[in-house]
């Protein structure tokens, strides 16, 4: 290597250690992005005592909440109910939910049409809590203001985490949890009323019906019901 190519070299270099920098900054913030959603080590809560259990925690806190605060119940209400990505849970307004039969969203990660019916008694639920909001409120609003123009925002997703986790600890639940807990919940609940995993698949947007399994976790139940069937070795 001549004098010219090492100095060119050398003033690439700042350049691709930036880059290496970005790109290493990149996957830190999606493992923790990860860990915060518990997309892939989350379990749905498979026991309808418990999601109850869960859900008269969320009563109990709103029944006390300091004006303004962020609606325990109506987070699990939405998102046990959707089965949609805590981030659209946040983007929705009350002109979304109140009044309405269905939820239709374009979803954010998948830029798809997420199209839910909403069961009367949701429905009902629903039209009480937000009864008197203004239509373009957010569904689940943060006390906390925009820092530059003051405005309403959303519940971060990691305010929506610590509410369920703090949920699940209250309840003595001791599956590990993310904000996918409610969307696998959904999915569960979907998946045993209809035993269909091609309508599930795309009432969750899934690329295919093994992303829908391995999501579940149908694919390590169907392996562990296997073992204890087998004859045992001792």
């Amino acid at each position: 290597m001549n004098r010219r190519d090492r100095r060119a070299g050398a003033a690439l270099a700042p350049g691709i250690a930036r880059e290496q920098e970005d790109r290493r900054r990149e996957a830190r913030r999606r493992e923790h992005a990860a860990r915060l959603t518990g997309a892939h080590t989350t379990m749905p809560i498979k026991d309808m005592r418990m999601v109850n259990k869960w859900l008269a925690i969320a009563k109990e806190h709103d029944a006390n909440r300091r004006r303004g605060g962020v609606s325990w119940y109506m987070l699990l209400l939405l998102g046990f109910n959707t089965g949609l990505r805590v981030g659209d849970l946040c983007r929705l307004r009350v002109r979304d939910v109140r009044g309405r039969e269905r939820v239709r969203i374009i979803a954010e990660k998948t830029d798809k049409m997420t199209d839910i019916l909403l069961q009367v008694p949701v429905q009902r639920a629903i039209n009480a809590f937000l009864r008197g909001m203004d239509e373009e409120s957010y569904a689940l609003t943060s006390r906390q203001k925009g820092r530059k123009d003051g405005k309403e925002r959303p519940i971060s997703r990691q305010r929506c985490y610590a509410i369920i986790k703090e949920i699940a600890q209250k309840a003595g639940f001791t599956e590990h949890v993310g904000c996918h807990t409610m969307r696998k919940t959904f999915a569960w609940n979907f998946y045993q009323t209809s035993g269909d995993l091609a309508k599930l698949q795309k009432v969750l947007n899934h690329s295919s019906q093994e992303a829908t399994i391995h999501y579940l976790g149908l694919d390590q139940q169907a392996v562990d019901e296997t073992i204890e069937k087998m004859q045992t070795m001792v």
